[in-house]
């Protein structure tokens, strides 16, 4: 496997998919928790949003590594700006 295929693999809203992954699982770990279901809560949607808007831009620039890494790293640095300021 070379360079150009893992960083196709492995984008920005790939791994904003996985924070949402472990949301989840960290729901199941601890299931005492007060705010359990908060996590299933933002967690599938994280998830699923972000692995859908990766499919997105993906076919949008079709399948160019380096613009699906710029768009995507725009799009997450928004997201990241707009959850600090709200």
């Amino acid at each position: 496997m070379n360079l150009s295929k893992l960083f196709g693999l492995i984008t920005p809203l790939v791994l904003l998919s996985l924070m949402g992954l472990i949301m989840i699982l960290y729901g199941f770990v601890d299931m005492k928790q007060e705010n359990n279901v908060l996590q299933f809560f933002f967690g599938i949607p994280l998830m699923a949003g972000a692995l859908g808007l990766h499919w997105l831009v993906r076919r949008a620039v079709r399948y160019d590594t380096r613009y699906v890494w710029i768009i995507e790293s725009i799009m997450v640095a928004f997201m990241w700006y707009a959850f600090n300021h709200s």
